[in-house]
């Protein structure tokens, strides 16, 4: 799901039309310390979209802050803030727009709007201004290494274009590793599915498949007690899954990444709903 090679034509053209629409300037109000700014038009008191907390949050947060190594700069408070405001801030007209001053070189620019009237609906934006190529932020974008990613909004869901249910991509998950059909469930676009995913969460658990499946399974139940608005559950299962990676003495420690963003979405969520 992090990855962004292989994108096609059509794809590339996506991007170049969003980063186009994202430099559109309009009036906004600003909030911030002289390190973030975050403009909007106005604030909401419910999300204008109808997209749950749980899959807002979930999408948005790994692909805003790890993708561009964000998580690196900014602390638990300070991405709950930015994620509030465009939760709450962006509509069908209404962008939201973060600035945040890097040490070296131009600001870090996250923009996040919503491209309405596609033939497959309205589509969920957030681009940004790194070069996933040179791994930095830039002062012009490019329409093929610049970090952009949509999302279609499907009732409560925010669904990841790769993420869109099909028999056919059923049938692949379902050949591949037991965790990868447990991803596509939790996060795919159809609420029959959700169903499925407890019994194959505790199924992995139970079963003697390799510590990373494992480690995956702990990953997921996690998430399915967010999904579930269960937070106590969710502490409990992140706790699990980072004393389990650390006594390990199999999974790699580039596995620690997972760990971090687990811990990141849960303390989010946690400050989210309070």
């Amino acid at each position: 799901m992090l990855a962004l090679a292989g994108v096609n034509s059509n794809e590339l053209n996506m991007k170049k039309t969003i980063l186009i629409l994202s430099l559109l300037t309009s009036s906004f109000c600003m909030e911030g310390q002289n390190e973030i700014k975050i403009q909007f038009e106005k604030l909401y008191p419910q999300n204008q979209l109808g997209i749950s907390e749980f899959y807002f949050v979930h999408q948005t947060f790994a692909d805003a802050f790890f993708m561009t190594d964000l998580y690196k700069q900014l602390n638990y408070d300070e991405m709950t803030d930015i994620l509030k405001k465009v939760y709450y801030g962006v509509t069908k007209d209404d962008k939201v727009v973060v600035n945040i001053e890097q040490d070296k070189g131009p600001k870090a620019r996250l923009v996040f709007s919503v491209l309405t009237d596609t033939k497959d609906g309205d589509i969920y934006i957030l681009a940004t201004n790194f070069n996933n190529k040179t791994r930095r932020f830039e002062s012009r974008t490019d329409d093929k290494e610049s970090i952009v990613r949509w999302y279609f909004i499907r009732n409560e869901k925010l669904v990841y274009r790769q993420d869109l249910y099909s028999k056919k991509e059923e049938r692949k998950r379902l050949k591949e590793e037991q965790h990868s059909i447990i991803d596509y469930y939790l996060f795919d676009n159809s609420s029959e599915n959700d169903s499925k995913i407890k019994k194959l969460i505790d199924n992995l658990l139970d079963s003697d498949e390799s510590e990373v499946e494992t480690l995956y399974a702990h990953l997921y139940l996690g998430e399915y007690w967010l999904l579930n608005d269960n937070l106590d559950n969710a502490e409990t299962s992140v706790e699990q899954l980072e004393l389990f990676f650390n006594n390990s003495k199999t999974i790699s420690k580039g596995y620690s990444l997972i760990v971090n963003m687990a811990k990141t979405e849960l303390e989010i969520m946690k400050r989210i709903k309070r």
